[in-house]
């Protein structure tokens, strides 16, 4: 058996549909989950829901708050339907198991609370059945749906210190090995420490200089306390009880220096332990949050493999429901094992939930790395098919006031025969819609010029509209749109722009960097970088020239890129470098910023940024 679904209704961050339906209603993989967005997303507050209505195995204490009510509803829900039943699991649930559609057996728990008099929460039993009302699920009942819990990361040193109610006391206490209580073995070691520590200090006339400690401390107390009630101690290691000695328990590396990573992963070896609990009865179910804390990469994916082999053992499979905040780990997980959470939304990645094929599915195990990944936790996204627009446009939005970092905006370069793919991801096959803004930026370099002669030369009858048409046609659906170039490449439209002085300099600046590097190789002098104001100079007389043979803005912005199109010998990377240094070092006026936003051979790139950053954009 496994959860199959969970509604949540009125609970934190999701509320209620207006069609009266749930708030939210997320379906879950046999095997392995992986919750993955922005912070206050609502990730954990689906954890919290499974916990309190199904109870954890630790029995760690779980209660409603009036706070967990969304925002000012008086009434919440939340419900947990399981499916996979073996026979022997369903007779367990015989009083509340039903038979559904597909004639397989189905069992919905359910918990419904309510806000009364001065905020005091009112919880009604835990109840299942395929009814509003349900019937009350005993005890023997819930105990087979425990889950087992994994906290995420406060204090690794101090959760694994003796003390009352430490967590590895509690994880100790939920093992099977101890599930003979006082009853175990330690029990009686601990009572016969005991007995010798207490025969040690016990008064010896014979060496009376050496075992007067207990007897001088009860001889304190005698004179302390009145005749009715004399007070009298005994030392002792701990009380006689499985509890109280596994509170007395802690546990260390054997490395003297460890340090915070390694206690890290010291305590998620002890969590691990619940995992390792072989469930003969009921459900096989773990949650666990944000496990990366303080683990670099490579233990991050170490972690992630181990708990993938869990949640595919052929012989006693777990499902996990995980959270994390890791770009590690989430382009380390299949796609079809994510879950995007947004504005009080969850979308699954699974097959059949987004407009991603199979083969997409394929490619995208292959290439989607950590430098792509936070894709998923962005607010916006902007996916480009080059390093130059992935290193100028967060300076080029900056300077438009536009922020990408402030307004959690993402860029991912993929090269142009990705762009279909990443961008399905956010494609759903039905409702709800992704909301999240998705601008594909791509170059209209289809019969836009020609080389003729060692030089470009624009061609006049081209039908570059219905290019742009064509592309924006392809890539655009739903909340992705495409902004395509006006003219050519976007070196070449913004040498037609008003920033064509800034990136003519870029050139310049770049050729001296890459002459510097072949000096530096053949061990020859080199001139060194001058002052960018320098090569805005150079680029000023360059374009004046240009302009004095042609003033068609075509011809010059042709100049302008000549080595970067034809030549070659000038990266578009290096270049875009510069270009952003430049761009960075300059403070434009109002109304330069105004001008750059007018700009007809830049107005591609400003409307993408203002779709991402939340800006209505004339389509």
């Amino acid at each position: 058996m496994y959860l199959s679904e969970v509604r949540i209704t009125n609970f934190r961050k999701f509320g209620e549909a207006v069609d009266g339906n749930p708030g939210l209603v997320l379906n879950l993989n046999k095997g392995l989950n992986v919750f993955i967005g922005e912070n206050d997303a609502g990730k954990t507050a689906v954890i919290d829901a499974i916990r309190i209505v199904l109870l954890t195995q630790s029995r760690e204490y779980n209660r409603l708050e009036a706070e967990d009510f969304h925002s000012d509803s008086s009434e919440l829900k939340i419900e947990c339907i399981f499916k996979g039943f073996t026979i022997n699991q369903a007779k367990d649930f015989l009083e509340w198991i039903t038979i559904d559609e597909d004639k397989e057996y189905l069992l919905r728990v359910f918990l419904s609370a309510k806000k009364g008099v001065q905020g005091k929460v009112i919880i009604d039993d835990i109840r299942a059945g395929s009814d509003n009302e349900g019937q009350i699920l005993h005890s023997r009942a819930r105990d087979l749906l425990r889950t087992i819990y994994l906290r995420p990361l406060r204090d690794a040193e101090n959760e694994l210190a003796a003390k009352r109610n430490s967590r590895l006391s509690q994880i100790l206490y939920s093992h099977p090995e101890f599930s003979t209580g006082d009853n175990h073995k330690l029990v009686e070691i601990i009572k016969k420490a005991n007995l010798e520590i207490k025969e040690y200090f016990k008064y010896d006339e014979m060496n009376a200089e050496e075992k007067k400690i207990l007897k001088s401390i009860n001889a304190y107390l005698s004179r302390f306390s009145d005749n009715k009630n004399l007070l009298k101690s005994d030392i002792e290691l701990t009380k006689v009880g499985l509890k109280s000695i596994l509170e007395k328990i802690d546990l260390q590396l054997l490395s003297t220096k460890s340090g915070l990573g390694s206690m890290n992963q010291l305590y998620i070896a002890v969590e691990l332990l619940l995992l390792q609990i072989e469930k003969k009865e009921g459900i096989n179910l773990a949650l666990i949050e944000e496990i990366e804390a303080h683990l670099h990469p490579q233990a991050q994916i170490r972690v992630i493999n181990y708990l993938q082999d869990l949640s595919n053992d052929n012989g006693s499979p777990m499902q996990i429901l995980l959270t994390t905040h890791s770009v590690t780990l989430a382009s380390s997980i299949k796609l079809n094992n994510l879950i995007i959470f947004t504005e009080g939304k969850a979308f699954s990645l699974a097959d059949g939930n987004t407009q991603l094929h199979a083969g997409d599915y394929k490619f995208l195990e292959r290439f989607l790395d950590s430098t792509k990944a936070n894709l998923f936790f962005a607010k916006g996204i902007v996916i480009v098919e080059g390093d130059a627009e992935n290193i100028f446009l967060p300076t080029f939005a900056q300077k438009l006031g536009k922020s990408f970092a402030k307004n959690g905006v993402s860029v991912v370069n993929v090269g142009s025969t990705a762009l279909l793919r990443y961008s399905s991801i956010f494609l759903r096959t039905q409702a709800p819609l992704m909301s999240v803004p998705v601008a594909i930026i791509t170059d209209c370099d289809e019969a836009v010029s020609k080389i003729v002669d060692d030089s470009i030369e624009m061609i006049t009858d081209r039908n570059s509209h219905t290019q742009r048409s064509d592309k924006v046609s392809k890539y655009s659906q739903d909340n992705v749109k495409a902004f395509v170039s006006s003219e050519w490449t976007l070196e070449f439209d913004i040498a037609c722009s008003v920033l064509k002085t800034e990136l003519c300099a870029a050139i310049l600046m770049a050729r001296a960097y890459i002459n510097e590097d072949k000096a530096l190789s053949e061990q020859r002098n080199h001139r060194g970088i001058k002052k960018i104001s320098e090569y805005l100079k150079g680029a000023t007389e360059n374009i004046n020239k240009w302009t004095l043979i042609d003033k068609n803005p075509l011809y010059v912005a042709s100049e302008i890129v000549r080595n970067l199109v034809l030549q070659k010998n000038i990266s578009k990377t290096v270049v875009a470098q510069c270009f952003s240094e430049i761009l960075k070092e300059r403070t434009f006026l109002e109304e330069e910023v105004k001008a750059i936003r007018e700009d007809k051979y830049l107005k591609y790139l400003v409307n993408a940024i203002d779709y991402v950053t939340g800006v209505a954009i004339d389509e």
